[in-house]
């Protein structure tokens, strides 16, 4: 009885497969690195990192047919796309309440108010009912106050200052408006202290640059390939400002002496240089460590005006980041309803000494 001999593996297929580990491993590095610091990695970090498991799922029936004992190298690209490039989380332990620590639900929304059909109010305020924060911080609210939301957070501490609210059902102390400048621009943040328990927590709500500009000026390449360099040059000016805005509030944050919450709309996914930097300062992410799944906040708008059915966000660029004074037990993203942005919420147990 003769052994039927192993098919060789044809050297396209062999080169295919190569070429698409080379760049799973690249975009791996760049996103360990920093994926900003160059900008097909920070280009990267704004596409639905889906489409990087398609080459995989297409070369699997090719890798089965002519190179079967090899069919395990496609899938496990698709595996790891899943996973670490899209950011899955899952906790590795559930915490519970520790001992002595004070419970707090924060909810952060970009609810870019007016901007949507006359019942996105509606949403905003069903979803806040849904979740039940203790704390809720908004950005581009304006206008919040003056409409419906007005009789709705009745009863609350409200502190406010253009584009940005924060409502508690806890005492707030006064607000202050920080600067977060940059070449050629001078944006702010807010600053408040919430008092839970006998303790003073520093609030920030916060909204930087966003990557709308920078992601057009590339867009135009399509029409006028001769602009790609200055195209780039914008881009990376564009991240830039997002880079040095997070420096900036760094620095706010390197003051203070007690327990810090920073909550907004960084314009800037998990692996973008800005989280790195507020990591600088002993901060982590809430859903990094709560959360279950993608926490995707935004993307589900930009198609649903030619597929209403297109309800899936791809990026999470809204965060709450915490000091070491912070666990983060839970924390899940809201509805797609209301904004071009879904909220994030997460149960925080602040820690007793």
């Amino acid at each position: 009885m003769t052994t039927k001999p192993h098919r060789k593996m044809p050297v396209w297929l062999l080169t295919l497969l190569l070429l698409y580990a080379a760049i799973l491993v690249v975009l791996t590095i760049m996103n360990k690195l920093g994926a900003d610091n160059w900008w097909p990695g920070a280009f990267n970090l704004y596409l639905p990192q889906a489409v990087w498991a398609l080459p995989g799922i297409l070369l699997a029936p090719l890798t089965f047919k002519f190179a079967r004992k090899w069919s395990w190298v496609p899938l496990l690209g698709v595996v790891w796309v899943a996973g670490p490039l899209m950011g899955f989380c899952w906790p590795s332990h559930t915490l519970g309440e520790s001992r002595g620590s004070l419970p707090l639900r924060v909810m952060t929304w970009n609810v870019k108010y007016g901007t949507h059909d006359k019942f996105a109010h509606l949403e905003l305020m069903d979803d806040i009912d849904r979740n039940h924060p203790a704390v809720v911080l908004l950005q581009d609210a304006g206008g919040v106050l003056d409409g419906s939301l007005k009789d709705y957070f009745r009863g609350w501490n409200i502190r406010s200052y253009g584009q940005f609210v924060i409502a508690s059902r806890l005492p707030l102390g006064e607000l202050k408006v920080l600067p977060l400048p940059y070449p050629g621009g001078r944006e702010t943040c807010v600053r408040s202290q919430l008092q839970i328990g006998g303790t003073a927590v520093a609030l920030y709500n916060v909204h930087l640059e966003s990557p709308r500009q920078g992601l057009n000026a590339l867009r135009v390449v399509k029409r006028k390939p001769g602009y790609l360099p200055g195209a780039v040059q914008r881009f990376e000016n564009n991240v830039d400002v997002r880079f040095i805005q997070a420096q900036a509030l760094r620095e706010h944050i390197r003051q203070e002496k007690g327990p810090v919450i920073v909550a907004g709309d960084l314009n800037s996914p998990d692996a973008s240089r800005v989280c790195a930097t507020l990591r600088e300062v002993g901060l982590h992410d809430a859903f990094d460590e709560g959360g279950k799944g993608y926490g995707y906040t935004y993307g589900h708008f930009l198609l649903q005006h030619r597929l209403p059915m297109f309800t899936f966000s791809w990026m999470r660029i809204d965060h709450i980041m915490l000091s070491s004074h912070f666990q983060a037990r839970r924390s899940w993203v809201g509805t797609y309803k209301a904004s071009d942005h879904r909220p994030v919420i997460a149960d925080l147990d602040l820690l007793g000494d």
